[in-house]
């Protein structure tokens, strides 16, 4: 019998082939570099996306595989790009049958779901369940709820698909959840939804921050004096323009708390669907002496750097997602500020550095705008907060923290 070793991994973010070179996503990458540090050995599978529909996104940063770290760790296992029913029917069978054989030469099995049709981590786990084999499933954010919330305001034929599809999908990640022997549950929003079904359950925070990036103490403390001196408030926030982040009840934030009084600029680092629908209320509002749209900023130091000397991080999100910009934030000493919801409350429940307003009203995050553009103390300490409980956070911890729980509870 060959013995196992190792961790099977199936994730949703996709790879991309050009010609004999395999790429992944930078921060995945990552990511995959840390799991390699924590077993000896990691088998990674996921989606295959084409090259025409992954040069019209323009929010990823693809690296060449083959400069992994010590990547003799790794087997990168491509699969078919199956988002349509008739495609993943047709694959389904081939696909499932070689998970199958990855899964009895591994030792450790970790499936973060996402979807329903073209979802081959939800195949693995199945696949794993009728071996008999104990899993761990992993999730970012509650992908029913978000399927109903982004497709609001769309066509009718896409609003009913998402009706159709969303309980099916809840029913279908449900019974997935319940096989399982392990939930590793990306914040708050996704604890709360999936934790009641699976026993051993626990909440963690996916980020790839190194403890290096975070705010100094003499940084922090010069920040902090400076927030009550500084005319104008820096606000930033980073992410895509999609309507998971509502950007335009962003740029209407921003133009209640203008019109009130107070001394903005903003910068929104990404690019998206919204792009232009953002741009043109900016013009619409006379916004762009304070609204900087930057597009998407590949320079990762780049980023952390302009979240760094912000004030504050306005975020408008109105689904289940676990966003975690919003952790590079505090890591950075910069408090959060936007719509409330249960992932940055807990955040910021037992060390703060953060402040929210109900779901949506965008008029009363603009009022918040205007009275910590006021009240600096108030902002001042808002800050001390964000950069204290900032230091929690680093990626060597919640990756050691995550495989350690993997390799208690699903013993072979």
């Amino acid at each position: 019998m060959v013995e196992k070793k190792g961790m099977f991994l199936v994730v949703p973010v996709p790879f991309l082939a050009k010609g004999n070179q395999l790429f992944y996503e930078s921060q995945a990458c990552h990511g995959l570099e840390q799991w390699g540090d924590n077993f000896e050995s990691v088998i990674l599978a996921a989606p295959t996306i084409p090259e025409a529909l992954a040069a019209q996104n323009k929010t990823m940063t693809w690296r060449d595989t083959a400069t992994l770290a010590d990547p003799k760790r790794f087997e990168l296992v491509p699969l078919p790009w199956a988002y349509s029913p008739l495609k993943f029917l047709y694959c389904y069978s081939s696909v499932r049958a070689s998970m199958g054989q990855l899964i009895s030469r591994c030792r450790y099995l970790q499936f973060a779901i996402g979807g329903l049709i073209g979802d081959w981590a939800a195949v693995a786990a199945l696949e794993a369940h009728k071996q008999g084999r104990p899993y761990a499933i992993h999730a970012d954010r509650v992908e029913h709820k978000v399927s109903l919330q982004v497709t609001k305001g769309a066509k009718l034929g896409t609003q009913i698909k998402a009706r159709v599809l969303a309980p099916l999908m809840a029913s279908y990640h449900k019974s997935i959840i319940k096989n399982s022997d392990l939930g590793l549950w990306n914040g708050q929003d996704c604890y709360t939804a999936y934790s009641p079904f699976c026993d051993r359950s626990y909440l963690i925070y996916d980020l790839h921050t190194k403890a290096s990036d975070g705010i100094s103490d003499a940084e922090l403390s010069e920040k902090i004096k400076r927030a009550t001196s500084d005319q104008t408030i820096r606000i930033c926030y980073a992410g895509r323009i999609d309507p998971m982040k509502a950007p335009l009840d962003w740029v209407q934030a921003i133009a209640r708390a203008r019109d009130l009084g107070a001394d903005i600029h903003a910068t929104w680092l990404g690019d998206g669907v919204l792009f232009d629908q953002m741009k043109a209320m900016i013009d619409k509002l006379g916004l762009n002496f304070c609204i900087k749209l930057t597009g998407f900023e590949s320079n990762r130091d780049k980023v952390l750097k302009i979240i760094r000397q912000s004030h504050l991080m306005l975020f408008t999100h109105v689904t289940p997602e676990s966003p975690r910009c919003l952790i590079e934030s505090l890591v950075c000493g910069t408090p959060i500020v936007g719509y409330r919801s249960q992932y940055p409350e807990n955040l910021v429940k037992d060390f703060g550095g953060g402040m929210f307003v109900p779901m949506n009203d965008w008029k009363q995050l603009g009022e918040l705008l205007v009275t910590l553009s006021r009240e600096r103390q108030r902002l001042s300490k808002l800050i001390e907060e964000a950069g204290k409980n900032g230091t929690r956070f680093n990626d060597e911890a919640v990756f050691h923290q995550r495989s350690e729980l993997i390799k208690k509870h699903l013993p072979y």
